[in-house]
């Protein structure tokens, strides 16, 4: 598929000469001075809010002082960034001026040479590419040497702009649902806080008021089990069974470990402590840890319990980050009566029905411009 009045062969070019080549760092986390200010930092926890156009905000801040006592610059708006380990081949453009960690790539264009939306719409059809040759065993990873050889085809500039103003329609949807499904995410976020901080409390059918919450350690509510799967010993892809990977769904077998709901979290490497709520009937990888609630504990208001520890203060290790349910267990947490456990479940997975539905939506759009570029770019 070609616009009408556009001839003439597109050009093979190196991605270096489109674009200018951008990097990012992280600012010591030892010295809190170096974060919470007003410049957004696109770090790994953003790999959610990537493949949907846009990027406008993102879960880290860092201040001047961190820009100025670290290797990481703040990019314009506009640039073009790819991840290239955890989440690798994801790509967004910048709604406005950010920093990025060491983990992305990040391209300028040129003007009147290079547009930035094209550029992204070539990155997203690369990205089966990517996912290939990606190398590592626990962080999937593309080194840079590969990105300075890397060649694109490209049309003149104004072709170029006629093909991203075309894509822009889906483009703009895709965005739309993304920040719904972003301020849907936020509002949970925020009823999470004031329950477990008390500032929210439901009554019971009659209008009165549960039992006041009891303290307890997060390991006398819920127990540790590990899995000993290695994704790299299986092979088959079907069945009946789901085996969760710490981005969800992995694959389909025809067994299980797993006969109850429960918790995974990701103990080590790029995304520790992420976590999934895990249906029965399935099993996890063993770079993941399965969290069960012990008697008189709701399962899903466990993961919300979850949803609301600060892993970060047990992060262990530099090269290789984990995290121990050793640490972890000795949290202290309010623990409601188990009907209030069981409205508190109720008044959030209603939220996260609400999130899952977005999150179709944006799936079918993305489908359907996938299916545009391979018509325009092949």
């Amino acid at each position: 598929m070609r616009f009408k009045g556009f001839e003439g062969e597109w050009k093979e070019i190196l991605l270096e000469d489109f674009a200018k080549r951008g990097s990012g760092h992280t600012p010591n986390k030892s010295y809190s001075e170096y974060y919470n200010g007003d410049i957004n930092w696109i770090s790994l926890t953003d790999s959610k809010k990537l493949d949907n156009g846009y990027i406008e905000f993102t879960n880290t801040k860092i201040s001047q002082l961190g820009l100025d006592n670290s290797s990481a610059v703040l990019h314009p708006a506009g640039s073009v960034l790819l991840s290239r380990d955890a989440g690798v081949g994801k790509s967004a453009v910048m709604k406005k001026s950010m920093a990025v960690s060491q983990h992305f790539i990040v391209w300028t264009t040129k003007e009147n040479v290079s547009s930035n939306w094209f550029l992204y719409n070539v990155l997203q059809i690369l990205k089966p590419e990517f996912e290939r040759i990606a190398i590592g065993s626990t962080i999937k990873t593309i080194g840079l040497p590969y990105f300075k050889k890397l060649k694109i085809t490209a049309p003149s500039f104004h072709e170029q702009q006629k093909i991203a103003s075309f894509l822009s329609v889906v483009d703009e949807k895709i965005q739309q649902l993304s920040r719904k499904n972003e301020l849907l995410a936020q509002y949970k976020k925020g009823v999470i806080q004031q329950l477990f901080s008390g500032a929210l409390r439901f009554k019971d059918a009659n209008g009165a008021d549960y039992p006041d919450w009891e303290e307890k350690k997060f390991g006398e509510v819920a127990s540790k089990k590990s899995s000993n799967i290695s994704a790299n010993k299986i092979e088959e892809n079907f069945g009946d069974f789901i085996i969760y990977g710490a981005s969800g769904v992995l694959k389909k077998v025809d067994f299980y470990k797993e006969e109850n709901d429960y918790i995974s979290i990701v103990k080590d490497g790029a995304g520790v402590g992420r976590l999934l709520y895990c249906k029965g009937k399935s099993s996890v990888l063993g770079t993941m840890e399965i969290i069960s609630p012990k008697q008189s504990i709701d399962t899903y208001f466990l993961y919300c319990l979850l949803s609301n520890i600060d892993f970060s203060k047990y992060v262990t290790g530099s090269t290789i980050p984990h995290i121990y349910f050793k640490d972890y267990s000795n949290e202290v947490c309010g623990i409601p009566s188990l009907p209030e456990q069981k409205k508190i479940a109720a008044f959030l997975s209603g939220i996260d029905a609400k999130i899952a539905h977005t999150g179709q939506q944006m799936a079918k759009s993305q489908r359907f411009k996938k299916g545009l570029l391979q018509q325009l770019f092949v």
